[in-house]
């Protein structure tokens, strides 16, 4: 990409509430659950490693555990259109790394266990709370990850999420 395309300026407000929920959203949801919160109709998909849904217009990617459990086990949002979800008093989605850095600093000071996945992405464990940079033109942008149910407790590195 080499333009910078705008933040979305009309975000939805969403809170986080670390291993259980997302905005109206709780881990363990099945996809008509989640597709009902969301108020819309989305397919599932199957990238070869797991199973999601993407709510385009919402700038939300659900994952699901698997085909026969089909429970919501992480939430990734959009960092330019994805609602602004909040924790520790911090919007965490779209945000330039240098203006994240001192909520991870306090994060880390609340006991918090910081740790970096192989890229050099920071993460919560406790928390649930990955996060991934985005490209924007020359600048970089949070795309938070949300992880509850199976995957909070699996390797981080070995997620199947895209």
């Amino acid at each position: 990409m080499w333009f910078e395309k705008p933040l979305s300026q009309n975000r939805q407000n969403w809170e986080l509430y670390p291993l259980r929920t997302v905005g109206p959203l709780d881990f363990g949801m099945s996809p008509n659950e989640v597709a009902s919160a969301l108020g819309s109709n989305v397919g599932l998909q199957s990238n070869g490693a797991s199973i999601l849904a993407r709510f385009r217009e919402l700038g939300i990617t659900a994952y699901y555990s698997d085909r026969t459990d089909m429970s919501l086990v992480a939430v990734a949002v959009d960092p330019l259109s994805g609602p602004q979800v909040t924790f520790g008093g911090e919007g965490l989605t779209g945000r330039p790394p240098s203006e994240l850095d001192p909520w991870i600093d306090r994060m880390a000071d609340l006991g918090h266990e910081l740790l970096f996945t192989s890229n050099g992405q920071p993460s919560f464990r406790d928390l649930g709370i990955l996060l991934h940079l985005r490209p924007n033109g020359d600048r970089a942008y949070s795309r938070p990850i949300f992880l509850g149910g199976r995957w909070a407790d699996m390797d981080w590195d070995a997620l199947p999420i895209g």
